[in-house]
């Protein structure tokens, strides 16, 4: 039924079981994974108040978010890889990320978005307005979301 599944990762022990079971789910489906990152773009007031004490911060700040994204991703393919899954990676940038999972989802012709209940805002990001609600309000392409049972690993 799936054949392309686009997997939403920011490498936050939550997304980290629903990449864990994304695989596994694709493998039983003979699906193909494209696992992403979304690394929001700050705005230039976001960066302004930190900018003018440290010239240097915007670049520091991209290398650090850069480093994440490679880790959130590498681990992606590796899980992949290690069920005989086929996975590609893609690095998106935006300033929404439920709107780059969105319009990844459509541009890359997947099948079913399969991401996590909650990432890296933790608890908050299960009210009204979470990044996983917004995919699932705004996306034309069917939503599974992954909320692991208590104490799963």
């Amino acid at each position: 039924m799936y054949k392309h599944i686009l997997l939403p990762t920011d490498g936050s022990a939550l997304s980290r079981k629903a990449v864990r079971s994304a695989v596994l789910f694709a493998k039983e489906a003979g699906a193909r994974i494209t696992a992403i990152h979304v690394l929001a773009t700050p705005g230039a007031d976001e960066l302004e108040a930190w900018t003018h004490h440290d010239p240097d911060f915007a670049d520091r700040r991209a290398r650090l978010f850069q480093k994440f994204a490679d880790a959130a991703l590498q681990f992606a393919s590796d899980s992949a890889a290690a069920q005989g899954v086929p996975c590609s990676v893609r690095l998106v940038m935006g300033e929404e990320p439920w709107r780059a999972i969105v319009d990844t989802a459509q541009a890359a012709q997947c099948d079913l978005v399969f991401l996590a209940a909650h990432g890296a805002r933790g608890g908050s990001a299960q009210l009204l307005g979470s990044e996983a609600l917004k995919v699932l309000v705004h996306s034309s392409v069917p939503v599974l979301v992954h909320k692991p049972a208590a104490g799963a690993p």
